[in-house]
């Protein structure tokens, strides 16, 4: 018990030490905000954020369709129709089972 709080307080005293050496390096705020970007690169840093998004929404249209295409031209001769009667079929020896496991994967 005695080492499992031991280790807690170091992981606090660490990360409150890192967190008050970073805080302690960062330059004042006022002088930021003095510099704060114009409207125009701000419309410039939005117009770039939406072409992307743009970019990112047209890609991934453009993989749906092509997997939807590739899914219905090579899969439609693929279609399986499911036998159930031969699917709850149980086998009673090792012999049947290797048997049902060739029928079943279609192995010859």
């Amino acid at each position: 018990m005695m080492k499992i709080s031991f280790i807690k307080y170091l992981i606090l005293i660490v990360i409150l030490g890192t967190s008050q050496i970073a805080l302690a390096q960062v330059p004042e705020v006022a002088p930021a905000v003095e510099q704060a970007a114009t409207q125009s690169e701000m419309m410039g840093a939005v117009m770039k954020f939406v072409t992307v998004m743009i970019g990112v929404m047209l890609s991934s249209l453009a993989i749906f369709i092509g997997l939807s295409v590739w899914n219905s031209l090579l899969n439609r001769s693929r279609k399986k129709v499911f036998d159930y009667e031969a699917t709850l079929k149980e086998p009673h020896s090792v012999d049947e089972a290797i048997l049902l496991f060739i029928q079943k994967n279609k192995l010859k």
